[in-house]
């Protein structure tokens, strides 16, 4: 089974609670926000809207885990897939991340195939 991820910009809070909803019974798809930090010191208001979009993640995220259920062997073949892509992964990194910066700053999401 493949998984894959969406990545939303924290700029895009809407986009985020409504592909948690549409993705909430996918258990092959995740969605989070973008974690990473521009700037280290950023404004309370920021701050505030960050807290928010976590606790909507981290809601979205309970509601999915309480609705999947996943074999033990689904499991396992997903671990080994993950194990045999992150032994590869250094050699295209580089150029991955790049591309998902750009969707990010332009279509305020990157969608990426995980196995």
């Amino acid at each position: 089974m493949a998984q894959h991820l969406f990545i939303v910009s924290r700029e895009q809070p809407d986009l985020f609670s409504y592909l948690s909803r549409e993705f909430s019974a996918e258990s092959e798809v995740t969605v989070i926000i973008d974690r990473r930090q521009g700037q280290r010191r950023a404004s309370e208001e920021r701050a505030a809207n960050e807290e928010r979009a976590a606790n909507a993640e981290r809601a979205a995220n309970a509601e999915r885990a309480a609705n999947q259920e996943r074999s033990a062997n689904e499991e396992r073949v997903a671990n080994e897939k993950r194990a045999l892509a992150h032994a590869n992964r250094r050699q295209s990194d580089r150029r991955r991340k790049a591309e998902l910066v750009g969707q990010l700053s332009t279509l305020g999401y990157a969608f990426v195939r995980l196995a």
